[in-house]
Formats: structure tokens, sequence, C-alpha cells
């Protein structure tokens, strides 16, 4: 091998080495995005879950509150707690007349 063939293969491994530092700092770059791209990902399904439980319990208080009492106002109370007395005793009558009393 001539000084020349052994230039030119020192030239082109030095190319390679640049093309592999690149490549490897591209996927360190691909890594770290998609490690934040997943705790993005996980903050967001956390969000929802969140979001999921406070509407479900939202429709169990309504559900619990629209059930019709079997003895007078034993329902009513879910209802009347924040409830101006007005309101209260409109809602008892509604309570009354679901019931058919």
């Amino acid at each position: 091998m001539g000084l020349l063939a052994w230039l030119d293969a020192q030239k082109r491994v030095k190319v390679l080495e640049d093309v592999v530092t690149k490549l490897n700092s591209r996927m360190d770059e691909c890594e770290l995005d998609w490690v934040e791209m997943r705790a993005r990902c996980k903050r967001l399904l956390d969000r929802t879950e969140k979001a999921q439980r406070y509407v479900d319990q939202a429709e169990a208080v309504v559900d619990s509150a629209q059930e019709v009492p079997q003895a007078g106002n034993g329902g009513a109370a879910a209802i009347t707690g924040r409830l101006s007395d007005h309101q209260k005793q409109v809602q008892q009558q509604i309570l009354k007349r679901r019931a058919g009393l």
C-alpha cells in the first residue's frame, strides 16, 4: 500500500468517524425527545384519568340525588346541602310528587 492510498484511507476513516459521531448525537437527541414525549403523554393521561374520576364522582352524586326517596325526604339530604331555604322547599315538593305522596 502506497503513501497516497494510506492517506486516502485515513481521509475516508475520518469522514466515517464524523458521520458516526453525528449519528450518535442525533440518536441521543431523539432519545431525549422520546423521553420528553413519554413524560408529556403520561401527564396528559394522568390528567384525563383524574378528570374522568371527577366526572364519575359527580355522576354518582347526581344519580344518588335523583333517586326517589322511599320514606319521606331521606334522599333529599344529598341535594339540600347547597340549596337556599326556598330551593329546599321546592325540592321537597318535587320529591314528594315523584314519590306519589
